[in-house]
Formats: structure tokens, C-alpha cells, sequence
């Protein structure tokens, strides 16, 4: 499973990609708010920051799970689902 797979399996299957950008938008609206007038980012750049925050965090979670696989197994999905699933990975991201 690749990064864009495990994406589409998170957002199907959870909502860590809405908490975790929220989140995100409300930590970087408050440091935006510390920033200077005449510094502070437009909205659109805090959108896209939190975006790429995501995706960091997300190429984080298939680095971590994919360091359980070896060889070919790293690229089918159905064994990334299976182990996402046995050891309650989307729990874990939620708490």
C-alpha cells in the first residue's frame, strides 16, 4: 500500500483526517494571531500548511506501519488492512 492508499483507506474507513487538519487550522490560526499585522499569513496559506501538516503526518503512519512488512508484502493492501485491523491502529490515531 502506497501513501496515497493508505489516505483513501483512512478517510474511508475514519475521520482523523478532518480532527487531526482541525486541529491543525486551530493551532496555526492562534500563532497567526501572534504574528505581527503586517505578517501574518492569508487564510489560504494556513489552509495549505495544515494540509501539508497531514500529509507529514501521514507519510509518518505508513513509514511506521510499513517497517512491519518485508518484501512484497509491503505493497498489498490486504495485508496493510489486516494489520491496521489487529493491532487497532485507527484507535491508537484517535486517541
Amino acid at each position: 500500500m502506497d501513501t496515497e492508499e493508505l489516505r483513501d483507506y483512512l478517510k474511508e474507513n475514519s475521520n482523523i483526517e478532518n480532527l487531526f487538519t482541525s486541529k491543525c487550522l486551530q493551532y496555526l490560526t492562534e500563532k497567526n494571531n501572534q504574528r505581527s499585522l503586517d505578517k501574518r499569513w492569508p487564510q489560504e496559506r494556513i489552509d495549505r500548511e495544515a494540509a501539508n501538516m497531514y500529509y507529514k503526518f501521514l507519510v509518518n503512519i505508513h513509514d511506521k506501519i510499513s517497517s512491519n512488512f518485508k518484501g512484497l508484502a509491503k505493497h498489498d493492501p490486504n495485508k496493510w488492512r489486516h494489520f491496521i485491523s489487529v493491532n487497532e491502529v485507527l484507535d491508537q490515531l484517535l486517541s
